[in-house]
């Protein structure tokens, strides 16, 4: 990647930061249940893997000499703090906070996707359109990493925390099905192996 913060650096830190904030959505949603115990856990996982990053302009922040570092380093942070949080969620509030994260994952990817319908930027009315939206908003790895795959790429922050894989998969999953809903709500996601599939609602 170039020495130079570019259009695709402001890309791809969007789509850190949206995986920022939906963290910050999730960990407002366990508070209610959870109460101090999702704050606990939240500083004890921040420890590990860091705060969010701030609001600021990528120009702020980024390491001049190392954007592709900074970059990958940063994804790592902020999927791995995101699995851990959910691994001592899980572990400590048992299955009431899994059927929360779902619903969090659910909520957030259709808020998500309707922000990107009132953009006007995308042609929702095209499977095309509404899975050129998706890689806008998705992380899923750096632009160099090879090929479109839609879970795997995710993996190895996910091992690192020890999460269930199945359940991030899962919730994953629930963020791009609500993604679609919001964006056009004619259409339905579907994972099939590493592939999205995108398809009128019947």
């Amino acid at each position: 990647m170039s020495a130079f913060i570019g259009p695709i650096h402001y890309w791809l830190y969007g789509k850190i930061h949206l995986v920022n904030q939906r963290q910050e959505y999730l960990r407002e949603k366990v508070s209610e249940m959870c109460g101090s115990t999702a704050e606990e856990l939240w500083e004890q996982v921040t420890q590990s893997f860091g705060e969010p990053l701030p609001d600021k302009d990528l120009g702020e922040l980024i390491a001049h000499d190392n954007i592709h570092g900074w970059l990958q380093r940063q994804i790592n942070l902020a999927e791995s703090r995101e699995a851990a949080f959910i691994k001592e969620l899980i572990d400590t509030c048992g299955g009431a906070a899994q059927d929360l994260i779902g619903r969090a994952f659910v909520e957030h990817g259709k808020n998500t996707g309707e922000a990107a319908a009132a953009s006007g930027r995308y042609d929702l009315e095209s499977a095309a359109g509404i899975l050129k939206a998706i890689n806008d908003h998705y992380l899923n790895g750096m632009p160099c990493d090879a090929g479109d795959c839609v879970m795997s790429l995710h993996m190895a922050n996910w091992q690192r925390t020890g999460v269930n894989e199945a359940d991030m998969r899962s919730y994953y999953e629930q963020w791009l099905k609500g993604f679609v809903q919001g964006a056009n709500a004619k259409f339905v996601y579907k994972l099939d192996g590493e592939s999205h599939q995108i398809s009128p609602s019947a």
